[in-house]
């Protein structure tokens, strides 16, 4: 393995610091983004989900104080994400708050487990006698998860335009967050299944010098490629990388199909650690390459082919979905686009150290801030507020969960560029404005310094509160708390280096690795990406 010293001391002060816009220090301020994540995601629960049937309504009226239809498997999701969230700020908080912890861990666990359950209303399936016809072949699939809930577990219909990939995408990630905060096997297991399902609609014919087209279409139903059904997968196909490249698993094999010359299937048999983190790096290259804007930096939202008509070929019996050429990228730069690609980048060059991926993350978070921001004032103070609105001149866009889906982006490269941080301060303080200033019966506005039009909040029959965007504000309250116990972690790491020329090795999220070992021998035997040694930070290839 070959291994470069990336900075010889690494010193992290943020945790220990005061804020200045609330006089908190960063442990204060940890704390309190982990109760009002607490709080919001209590309130929107009691208002809009019903434990029985698994049932998530889709709007909140405050003036009536009821809930109102029921959302689509999408909308869905971001209960999923606002739980999890809500769960890695109390593990975080583990040790230093631990009557938090005891009092909210178990219950948020069995929350999990009740969406879950809600979630098997919007599953379908595939079957040998009605088989998805992919790329390569037709294909059952036991577990999809279809646009609409069905009234019977299992009974969705998902032919067609009825799933998409890029919902099996966001379920897939929320339940690897989920098994690493509980453990629960069959979220791995049911993560594995929606990958390979979700793989399946990559574009893996060869075009003439023998790479693939590549790019995932928005479904198996569509001709089009988007940003939302390539980039989500990208941080979730490193995290099954990592966890099958340690210990037992690291002998796991996978077998999928892939095209010859002549577009005929074959089976090839991988290490999944390899595999998965083989495709991560595909599926960012593809989107980087099609569909980044070169003007703004940014990410279109698709692109389209010439025709929305699914044609098939058979070859040896076999009938396989044909490849159509898609243009360049177009529609609205909506912020959560960027925000995938930002967190994939961080990821990739969390596990691999390799540059490439670092300079990208800097370039596209800059570029990201430059266009999805605007400066406005309140009560007499600056805040910088994310786009939650259609910028005409530029096509960029954003709405309170697509931005909840940059922040993420933000806080993932935060551990890596030092800008970054200072973008997520900018989201905590509009955040605490709204909490502080605008909140109705719980909830916050889309606009978070403006505050609620007149539609939103004194109109009876238009004071919809969309679940989705109410729910993304919960999620970045309990994400910033695993933000700020993050960088906790590497200031212990620091006050634990050792005199005597031995070292301790962690990886960079805090987690201890190895103890008291030579500095010589320290890295030996890791997977790739980046630890800290000694205080210092080693990237292992």
């Amino acid at each position: 393995m070959k291994k470069r010293i990336l900075t010889a001391v690494v010193a992290v002060v943020a945790f220990a610091g005061v804020h200045a816009q609330s006089g908190l220090t960063s442990e204060e301020m940890a704390v309190r983004n982990l109760q009002r994540a607490i709080e919001l995601t209590d309130g929107i629960f009691d208002k809009m989900f019903t434990v029985s049937g698994g049932k998530l309504a889709f709007y909140y009226n405050a003036t009536t104080g009821k809930a109102s239809d029921i959302v689509s498997v999408w909308e869905y999701t971001s209960a999923l994400e606002a739980t999890n969230s809500v769960l890695e700020g109390l593990t975080a908080l583990k040790e230093s708050q631990p009557e938090i912890y005891e009092a909210n861990y178990s219950r948020y666990v069995r929350r999990f487990s009740d969406l879950y359950k809600g979630l098997q209303y919007y599953r379908g399936k595939y079957t040998d006698s009605k088989p998805l016809i992919s790329y390569t072949g037709p294909n059952a699939w036991a577990n999809v998860y279809g646009v609409h809930r069905a009234n019977g577990m299992g009974g969705a219909n998902v032919q067609g335009i009825e799933n998409v990939y890029d919902d099996q995408m966001w379920i897939i990630r929320e339940l690897l967050r989920a098994y690493k905060v509980t453990g629960v096997e069959n979220y791995l297991n049911m993560a594995e299944n929606l990958t390979a399902y979700v793989l399946d609609g990559w574009d893996c014919n060869l075009k003439a010098d023998g790479t693939e087209y590549g790019g995932i279409t928005w479904g198996p139903g569509y001709t089009s490629k988007h940003s939302c059904s390539n980039g989500p997968l990208i941080s979730p196909l490193v995290w099954l990388s990592e966890i099958y490249s340690e210990g037992e698993r690291a002998d796991a094999d996978v077998t999928y199909y892939a095209l010859d010359k002549d577009g005929r299937r074959y089976e090839v048999t991988k290490k999944k650690g390899e595999y998965y983190l083989d495709f991560a790096r595909k599926v960012f290259d593809w989107q980087y390459n099609t569909l980044r804007d070169n003007g703004t930096g940014v990410f279109w939202d698709a692109a389209w082919a010439s025709t929305g008509d699914i044609t098939y070929r058979e070859i040896d019996g076999v009938k396989y979905r044909v490849h159509l050429d898609v243009g360049g990228g177009g529609g609205d730069k909506w912020t959560y686009n960027t925000g995938v690609m930002l967190s994939g980048a961080a990821d990739l060059y969390r596990v691999t150290g390799e540059q490439a991926y670092l300079t990208k993350l800097k370039d596209m978070g800059l570029k990201a801030h430059g266009h999805f921001s605007r400066v406005v004032r309140a009560d007499g103070v600056r805040y910088t507020q994310m786009l939650y609105a259609k910028n005409n001149s530029t096509g960029c866009n954003g709405t309170p969960w697509f931005n909840d889906v940059l922040e993420r982006g933000y806080i993932a490269g935060a551990e890596f560029v030092e800008t970054m941080k200072g973008y997520v301060e900018e989201e905590q303080k509009c955040l605490d404005y709204a909490y502080d200033n605008h909140q109705i019966d719980g909830f916050m506005p889309i606009d978070l310094i403006n505050g609620w039009n007149d539609s939103d909040a004194s109109n009876p029959e238009e004071n919809k509160i969309h679940v989705m965007y109410s729910l993304s504000r919960a999620s970045e309250y309990g994400m910033m708390v695993k933000f700020q116990a993050s960088l906790t972690g590497i200031k212990t790491i620091e006050t634990e280096k050792k005199t005597d020329g031995r070292v301790d090795v962690y990886t960079v999220d805090g987690r201890h690795v190895r103890s008291s070992v030579d500095r010589n021998d320290a890295t030996q035997g890791l997977q790739r990406g980046i630890y800290l040694v000694g205080g210092e930070k080693i990237a292992v290839r």
